[in-house]
């Protein structure tokens, strides 16, 4: 082994490839160059470059690697190819490069596949996965596990629960499910895809365990708002001796958050300051996260209070914490201390101040925030903080402001056309909703189910019962968007103002959700209204028969209090 190649190995790719970068550049002034034509060397600055997508010094050293003859290296070819497929507008050269690569091994396959996948393209990475299978490379080319962990984990993103169970299975009969590695991705991947069963299964069937395997369940449990669950195998962790790490608390302090259980969470927190470990920006800022969701907003700031360095993330957790406990001045007097102490807030933070700002209706402080977002680049232009502003102005009564804000986006997504969609028809605007929806369509723009909510809503509003039925159905068989009790509920009322109320009648009877006592009630008055008064009886009694024929089909006390 060269001098070069020993010193190059004490470098950290992963978090200084500038460093690796560099140090090449000093070989190269040097007087003694033998080094430089070590295949080790270039394989190692082909990642660095791909760390800091240096796209042109990459294609430098690939011209430097032909010149000198190294091209024919197999763990060169394979930096190459893996750089290339790091950028979608290079994807090219990685395949022309698989295409001459004179030896290909699974390393050159795990290569393209995950770099399929970096690149939004599963589908693809998927019919290169089969190809592989099918020998179309060489009967000798085979995937490993690392080429399943990846495209496993692909699935979770493009939401491919069939393929998942798939690769599931063909692991299962290759004898990869024994490799923990791939048994975790598949728990992450179940839970993920909200088949937290399938994953309890996996994880109980496995024969040995690591702290990842217990901490993704633990997490998956948090995500499905389980908290009980989360604890039991917490405290099954703690009776088998497995050292939990910072990860396990955070991901069972998560669960307590998302399921409101206050005690549970005070537990955790108590066995944490017991422990005496310095509880880490991380776990404060879960712990803030859980406070404020259970209400106790006065122990989220002592925690924020007590913590050695305040990140972003804390500061926003706080944040969030004050607006969705009512708090809009604390919120907004958090901000200027950030200001104050020279914290850059991000899109997370005016997020939250956005949405303070419209559910307090302080239009003044709106209008500030707006201007702040304005004045600094880092926020402004964002269409996630623009299709929230025009929901704040909306929501305060100012189309006029919300209008102008949409009007003046570069870029309209289907959020922002339903917040102005939206914006109009609370405000009244029935017919400037409907034009807004038609100029959606002509920009080729697909309305979701809040978007049918909003025309729906300005139907109702405007008395315009025929449009809002031909708008349902096109939402039903066009679209093919289920019908949520939102819609049903404006159809309802739709109907009802109009005074049709057979109509509402039959609609309610043939309703795809089960009413709400909001239906009912907007059916009782609609008949009051209209001086049906043999109506509201039978609609009272028709809520008495399903709230009886309910209460028949439970089956014990315990069952009752549901």
């Amino acid at each position: 082994m060269s001098v070069w190649r020993a010193i190059l190995r004490q470098f950290d790719l992963e978090s200084d490839p500038f460093t690796v970068i560099s140090f090449f550049k000093a070989m190269q002034r040097g007087k003694r160059n033998d080094s430089l034509r070590d295949p080790f060397v270039y394989a190692s600055l082909l990642k660095a470059c791909n760390r800091v997508l240096g796209f042109k010094e990459g294609k430098s050293i690939h011209s430097r690697v032909i010149r000198l003859g190294l091209d024919g290296n197999v763990n060169v070819l394979n930096s190459l190819i893996y750089f290339y497929m790091s950028s979608n507008r290079s994807l090219s050269y990685a395949c022309v490069l698989f295409d001459r690569i004179p030896e290909r091994t699974v390393v050159t396959v795990n290569c393209m596949v995950s770099g399929f996948l970096k690149n939004k393209q599963f589908d693809i990475g998927l019919r290169f996965f089969n190809e592989v299978l099918a020998g179309a490379f060489g009967l000798g080319l085979k995937p490993n596990y690392v080429t399943l962990i990846v495209l496993i984990s692909g699935c979770v993103e493009n939401g491919g629960y069939k393929v998942g169970k798939l690769l599931h299975s063909y692991s299962s009969k290759t004898g990869f499910d024994v490799i923990i590695q791939v048994c975790n991705t598949l728990i992450d991947f179940y839970c993920k895809c909200e088949y937290i069963d399938d994953a309890a299964r996996l994880f109980d069937s496995m024969i040995e365990k690591d702290l990842v395997t217990w901490n993704t369940l633990i997490a998956g449990y948090a995500r499905s708002n389980d908290c009980g669950k989360a604890f039991s195998l917490f405290r099954e962790m703690r009776y088998r001796n497995i050292e939990y790490d910072r990860v396990s608390f955070i991901s069972f302090i998560l669960a307590c958050a998302n399921g409101g259980d206050l005690n549970q969470g005070k537990v955790s927190h108590g066995h944490l300051i017991a422990s005496g470990k310095e509880i880490s920006v991380s776990l404060g800022t879960v712990l803030i996260n859980m406070y404020s969701k259970c209400g106790l907003i006065d122990f989220a700031k002592k925690v924020f209070d007590e913590l050695p360095d305040n990140n972003i993330a804390s500061w926003n957790s706080m944040i969030h914490g004050y607006v969705e406990n009512g708090l809009t001045k604390e919120a907004l007097w958090l901000f200027n201390l950030m200001k104050c102490r020279n914290r850059e807030p991000d899109e997370v933070t005016m997020l939250g101040l956005i949405s303070a700002c419209r559910k307090s209706g302080e239009l003044s402080h709106g209008t500030d925030i707006h201007s702040y977002i304005a004045s600094n680049d880092h926020v402004n232009g964002r269409n996630v903080l623009q299709n929230a502003l025009i929901d704040m102005y909306a929501k305060c009564g100012n189309m006029a402001r919300a209008k102008s804000i949409f009007d003046k986006m570069a870029k309209k997504d289907v959020v922002s056309w339903t917040s102005i969609i939206v914006g109009h028809a609370i405000n009244g605007e029935g017919e400037e909703a409907l034009l807004a929806f038609r100029q959606m369509l002509a920009e080729k723009v697909e309305p979701n189910s809040v978007t049918f909510i909003g025309v729906l809503l300005a139907c109702d509003h405007s008395g315009l019962v025929e449009v809002g039925q031909k708008l349902y159905d096109t939402m039903c068989k066009v679209y093919n968007i289920e019908p949520q009790i939102e819609h049903c509920g404006c159809m309802v009322d739709m109907l009802a103002r109009a005074g049709m109320l057979e109509e509402a009648n039959k609609f309610v009877k043939e309703m795809p959700v089960e009413p709400n006592a909001v239906v009912w009630r907007m059916m009782i008055n609609a008949c009051r209204v209209h001086g049906r008064w043999d109506d509201v009886l039978h609609e009272r009694n028709t809520i008495t028969a399903r709230k009886c024929s309910k209460v028949a089909g439970k089956s014990s006390i315990s069952d009752l209090k549901d």
